[in-house]
């Protein structure tokens, strides 16, 4: 029973009689609704022990006629789904599904009685409604004299309910195995997740057959999909029709086919047919698009990762079959990859861009996180080259012995930071070749020259100089991200109504201080185009489309009130300009960047202070969280 029910008997318990009127006021609801909810749950309040009647001349009042009964009725616990929607959220999903799913046209006055709100309330709802069908490629029709419905085509209304599904709700289980019995004996590869996904948009056309909703034509769906997709999509639709009585004919078979199509592992499924691995020209034009995008916004040079580039082209090709189809694939870890691989998912957004022109939608946050762990790993492999082990040659006068006591001690201690150990004495430094040593460590004064530094040490070093040495083995993996920020770029109070107004100030600001494009707003509005940069915490990281700067900086103010960014509410912007070179690594910027920007408890802190000191402390507070877990 709707919890308001329970509130609106606790009130007449308490308080005697009431109009209408007067328990809406209460309730923050319209009288009409007060009204409704009594008349619908009358039956459920009598099986829970009392009834709410009217009182001629005095409202509505309430009858306990089983104490014990109404005493021990029990309220639908937080975030249960009651008959009746709890908030707007839930009212507008609910009226998307209803509109969904019913034949013909609804009334306003209809669907204001059966959601308990006002006409004026399901008006404003439907415009939210509308503009999540338009997604979808779905529209709704008005009629006078008749009301609304949705229109547009089977497909796209399919794939719409299959995203409106709760979550929670489980897949049936007898269609998930049925699928995956004919998947694996057709040697046809897909992720779990992409078959949980199958099996759902599966159900959705089995009832929408069965309500007489079958896609009766395939419209040109056959000519574009594969000889083998389409008889593994037989094979399932034959399983199917034997499980549940209902018929696939062909456009059915089709529509299977599709969601095949756009959710095959495309290597694996081409490794166990019988023809050539073969990426299309399309795909590699696409895919060194998106790469030399990168290099442009960011100056990370991928254009010889043929790894990277043939993993893009394995992707690319369910992907582009997923956006001409409008199917959607959900992404269960996207918050994860944006959190840990932050430089990676800004760099999937901006190669994302090139696909603009073949998508009639943006494409979706989803689709983003998958490609960006294509640049994950490719930033992980590239930063593992660039972090190779220090060679050492240890120089100790006391003999060979000696000097392999101390080679035998620095690897305990430095383990993967060393790569080869050399010794010798100062004698037989002469004949040692340098071009593959990286650092010298000597027990006594080196009288010659040697071209590769050298560190003194003790026979027996203390654990301050061990730390020390440590550190110096690390070179390269540091370079302090302070480096990136300075006091004169610091705001610690921007007054500012919109995001525009942010932008626009924030711009002119950095342009006063530093040697920039006369467009350099106008870039930084491009990006902002493509997706809201806001990172959530009230942190946002907007940044030009291109890099154009000498130097890698960062811009940081801190609003006087929050702005809505997007679908978030942002109150610190971190305004970043890559430098307009090819030496910048960056990897570990955005890291530590991203690690104090989806910390509330430092953002808070931030905004509390506003001062640029504590800003470097929290820097070198994740900077070193990160180094001391790289390290071990």
């Amino acid at each position: 029973m709707d919890e308001r029910i329970w509130t609106i008997a606790e009130i007449l318990d308490q308080s005697g009689p009431m109009t209408a009127d007067e328990l809406a006021a209460q309730l923050k609801l319209s009288g009409k609704t007060v009204r409704s909810l009594i008349k619908t749950y009358a039956k459920e309040m009598q099986e829970n022990g009392f009834c709410i009647t009217a009182k001629p001349g005095r409202g509505f009042g309430i009858e306990i006629t089983d104490a014990q009964m109404y005493v021990s009725g029990s309220k639908p616990q937080q975030g249960e789904q009651t008959g009746i929607p709890q908030d707007a959220q839930e009212r507008i999903q609910r009226l998307r599904q209803y509109l969904l799913e019913k034949d013909g046209y609804s009334k306003l006055d209809d669907l204001s009685e059966q959601f308990f709100v006002s006409r004026r309330s399901i008006s404003n709802d439907l415009r939210e409604v509308e503009r999540q069908l338009a997604e979808y490629g779905l529209s709704i029709r008005r009629k006078p004299g008749y009301g609304i419905c949705v229109v547009g085509r089977e497909t796209n209304r399919r794939i719409c309910i299959a995203a409106q599904r709760d979550e929670s709700r489980p897949v049936g289980q007898q269609i998930q195995e049925l699928v995956s019995r004919v998947l694996e004996k057709e040697k046809f590869a897909m992720s779990t997740m992409a078959l949980d996904n199958l099996a759902v948009h599966l159900e959705v056309a089995v009832e929408r057959i069965r309500t007489g909703h079958a896609i009766e034509s395939s419209d040109g769906m056959q000519a574009d999909l594969p000889e083998r997709i389409l008889e593994v999509a037989s094979h399932i639709a034959v399983q199917i029709e034997n499980m549940t009585g209902v018929a696939f004919p062909l456009p059915e078979v089709c529509y299977i086919a599709m969601h095949l199509n756009g959710k095959q592992m495309y290597r694996a499924n081409a490794m166990t047919s019988d023809e050539n691995l073969v990426i299309p020209q399309e795909v590699n034009r696409i895919v060194s698009d998106m790469i030399e995008q990168i290099y442009e916004a960011f100056r990370i040079d991928f254009r010889d990762n043929l790894e990277l580039r043939m993993g893009l082209c394995m992707h690319m090709v369910p992907l582009l079959a997923r956006i001409k189809s409008g199917m959607r694939m959900k992404n269960p870890i996207l918050q994860d990859i944006k959190r840990e691989y932050p430089l990676a998912y800004e760099m999937a957004t901006q190669a994302c861009s090139v696909l603009q022109d073949i998508s009639p939608n943006p494409i979706k946050e989803d689709e983003i996180g998958y490609i960006a762990v294509s640049f994950a790993l490719a930033l992980e492999r590239q930063k593992a080259k660039e972090w190779a082990p220090k060679n050492i040659l240890i120089v100790c006068a006391s003999g060979k012995g000696s000097a392999q006591l101390l080679a035998y001690r620095y690897q305990q201690k430095f383990g993967k930071n060393l790569g080869r150990v050399q010794t010798c004495d100062v004698i037989g430094l002469r004949s040692v070749n340098f071009s593959k040593i990286d650092y010298v460590f000597s027990t006594v004064p080196i009288p010659i020259y040697v071209p590769v530094p050298i560190r003194q040490i003790q026979f027996f070093p203390t654990e301050k100089e061990l730390t020390q040495m440590k550190k110096l083995l690390m070179q390269g993996k540091k370079g302090t991200v302070e480096e990136y920020f300075s006091p004169e770029l610091f705001l610690p109070h921007l007054n500012c109504e919109t995001r525009e107004q942010v932008l626009e100030q924030m711009c002119r600001f950095v342009c006063g201080k530093k040697k920039l494009p006369d467009d350099f707003l106008q870039l930084v509005k491009k990006r902002e185009s493509l997706a809201a940069t806001s990172f959530g915490g009230l942190v946002a990281m907007p940044h030009p489309w291109k890099a154009v700067s000498k130097d890698t900086f960062v811009c940081l103010a801190i609003l006087d009130k929050p702005v809505q960014w997007g679908e978030a509410k942002v109150q610190v912007v971190f305004l970043v300009s890559i430098a307009d070179d090819a030496t910048a690594k960056l990897q570990k910027f955005y890291q530590v960047v991203a690690q104090l920007m989806v910390d509330e408890a430092c953002i808070c802190k931030l905004i509390a202070e506003r001062r640029f000191e504590v800003l470097l402390g929290l820097l070198r507070q994740k900077e070193q969280g990160l180094e001391e877990q790289e390290n071990g």
